[in-house]
């Protein structure tokens, strides 16, 4: 069994086609995986994460939509949650 994972989240954005997501003490890989999930998406216009600083930024999700973009997003976590539940259950037991 594992710990799970806390990851602070600061919405700056929520609107029915438009979300904004400050991602706090996480590098860029987890909304970097998010959108990997969202690019292919006939309904996502507009997908990207920035980080203005390096050193000192923290990483935001920007989504734009043509549906609600909250929805799209949290499938698309939903979906990520699926792929690291296979990938835990192909690794070798010990």
């Amino acid at each position: 069994m594992h710990d799970g994972v806390f990851v602070k989240l600061n919405i700056l954005e929520d609107e029915t086609k438009s979300l904004v997501v400050e991602f706090v003490d996480v590098d860029r890989s987890m909304p970097d995986m998010i959108k990997a999930k969202l690019i292919d998406n006939k309904d996502v216009e507009f997908v990207g994460v920035v980080k203005e600083h390096p050193d000192i930024a923290r990483p935001k999700l920007i989504v734009k939509s043509a549906k609600n973009a909250r929805t799209l997003v949290l499938k698309a976590i939903g979906e990520l949650e699926d792929d690291i539940k296979e990938l835990l259950s192909s690794l070798p037991k010990k």
